[in-house]
This record gives C-alpha cells, structure tokens and sequence, in this order.
C-alpha cells in the first residue's frame, strides 16, 4: 500500500473485477485479523463507498468468520439526502448486509464549514458504534489523495499535512483503512459500471465554490494536461512526507516522552535554551499525544513565547479552539503545562 503511484486495475477491461478484488482482499488479510473481528464498511453513497461495500460483500462470503457491518450517517445536507439513505438500506437489504443507517445532525459556527464539522461528527459517531478494535474501511481514492495535498500546500501544512492521508491508522485501538486510496476514479467508475452497483451521483460534487471541488474540476485536469505525471509526483510526495513525519515523530518521542507525566503534563526546564525549531516540536507532538486540536503557525508560535519565554511569576494562558494551556511551577521549580478542553 505504499506505491505511491496509480495502481492499474482494469487494464482497459472493464467487466474483469478480478484484480481489484484479490488487491482488497490481500490489503484487508494483511491487517492480521482477529477471529470474529468487526469489519464496517463506511457508506457515504457514491461509487468509491458502494465499490468498498461490494468488495468487503464478497470477502465476508469467503471469510465468513469475521463480522460485518455497513453504516451511513445522513447529515440532511441535501434535500434529496433521505431518498438517497433509503437507496442505500435497500441495496444492504437485498445483499442481506448488516447496516445501521443514522440522521446525524452537524451544527456549524461562522468560521467552520460543514463539510469539515460533518467529517469531525461522522469520525466520533463512527468510533462510538464500532466495536473497540473495528476495522473501518474508507471509499477515498488517488483523486482524493492529490485535492488533499493541494489543499495542505495552499493551508501552508508541514509534512504532517502534506502526507495527506494515510492507508491505515490507528486510533484507540481502532484502525481506519483505506484500501483504494492508490486506486484512481476511473477504475473505480469501472467496477461500479461492470458490477452494475447501486451508487450516487450528488449534484453538489460539481459546486466549484466549494476549494476541494475547485480544485477536482479546474485545477488538477489543467495540471496533468500540462505534465501527465504531475498526479504520481504528488503522491511520491505525500508519501515522502509521511515518512519525514514518521522518523520524525520517532525522534520527539525519544526526547519528548519521558517530560510528560501521567496526567499529560509537559515539564520544560529541559527545552529553555533548546532551538526554537526544538521547542516548536516538542509543543506539536506534546499536544498531539494528549489528543488536543493541532493549532495553527501562528497559535503555537504564542504558545512557545507565553510558556516557554516568559518570567517564572506569570501564570499565562493560551487558548484555540476548545483548547486552553495553563502553566504552574512544580514543587521542583520546574515549570510544568497543563492542557485542558474547554466546552463549546
């Protein structure tokens, strides 16, 4: 799963399924799954998703031993959302698929879209009903991979960010997957034709004000007119990326971890003459191991200044998003920071 090139399925054949699913089937064995582990399939609708629910459809008849699951949440944000939820049960009811099918509400504030808030919401629903060591499997693809880059490069992101996304993690012991994200729309488009799947094509995927659909319709086609190969460069550097921040983060938590108590608190006597580049780390990975929002350059540049520069009297506070720092000097003179979620 790391060839960071387009994997070619159908080899201009479009009723020959065959390659793509031996390529899913290796990628899911290769998880080494636990007898009656859950595996969920993550519908969203489209052909990406219903091609995943089609291939773990005909894994669960060869590998009956395991359990399995389809969810879709509809967060309403098309009118036609509730007919399209109803396609899709009725598509698992034929298969004789388990599925849970959920409204899920999203509200959004002034300077979060919903489209970002409705993933946050769909992640949390998700882990809530999955069991706690399910396997998710996730429908985005090679184009999806390539607009996320672009996205990170336009955000200003480092190489956590331009990693894009990753074809397996973990989290709490659950592992999300990915297993055509080398595998380009085309392919996908033709499975879904060959296998004659039930899928939606969602008229808002073609509003060009939104940047991801920007950047799908105008902006990458020009890209790879211009240099065909410009989409494999992108994922040859995602994947550079991923593993810049991979030895990366292997490097901090040697020099990190051993600060950090067992309530989450960083003790920093040890980083006041360290490089800013140092301490800026140290923050970053401190509060990704405490499971705090990433803050922006601008935020943890505050945060290095007010808790690592300033006088032992100050008591400074830094906040961002739901998210607050405190800072208090130990019994040992050592200055210790404090991470807190703050609610909405």
């Amino acid at each position: 799963m790391n060839n960071a090139t387009t994997r070619q399925i159908n080899k201009g054949d479009s009723a020959d399924t065959a390659p793509l699913y031996s390529l899913f089937k290796e990628r899911l064995l290769a998880l080494s799954l636990a007898a009656n582990q859950q595996i969920i399939a993550c519908l969203g609708g489209g052909a990406d998703s219903q091609t995943v629910l089609d291939l773990l459809d005909r894994f669960r008849q060869e590998f009956p031993n395991y359990r399995y699951l389809a969810i879709h949440l509809d967060h309403s944000f098309h009118p036609s959302s509730a007919t399209w939820a109803k396609g899709l049960q009725a598509d698992c009811e034929r298969r004789k698929f388990p599925m849970i099918c959920e409204v899920l509400p999203v509200a959004t504030g002034a300077r979060v879209s919903k489209e970002a808030a409705g993933r946050e919401a769909r992640y949390r629903r998700l882990e809530a009903i999955g069991d706690a060591n399910a396997i998710f499997l996730l429908g985005q693809h090679r184009n999806d991979q390539i607009e996320t880059f672009l996205l990170q490069l336009k955000r200003g992101a480092g190489p956590k960010g331009l990693a894009a996304m990753a074809a397996v993690s973990r989290k709490n012991g659950q592992t999300w997957v990915r297993p055509l994200l080398d595998i380009s729309k085309q392919d996908i488009y033709g499975y879904a034709r060959a296998k004659q799947l039930h899928w939606i094509e969602d008229d808002t995927n073609y509003d060009i004000s939104i940047e991801r659909n920007y950047l799908r319709h105008e902006v990458i086609p020009k890209l790879e007119q211009r240099w065909p190969q410009f989409g494999n460069s992108v994922l040859r550097s995602a994947q550079l990326c991923a593993e810049t921040q991979h030895l990366l983060e292997q490097l901090l938590h040697d020099r990190v971890a051993p600060h950090i108590d067992s309530e989450c608190r960083l003790a920093t006597r040890w980083l006041q003459d360290a490089s800013a580049d140092l301490q800026r780390g140290a923050l970053r990975y401190w509060l990704q191991v405490c499971g705090a929002q990433t803050p922006s350059y601008a935020q943890l540049e505050q945060l290095r200044t007010q808790m690592l520069l300033t006088t032992n009297d100050a008591r400074p506070e830094v906040r961002w998003g739901h998210c607050k720092v405190t800072r208090h000097t130990a019994d040992n003179k050592d200055r210790l920071l404090t991470l807190t979620e703050q609610s909405s």
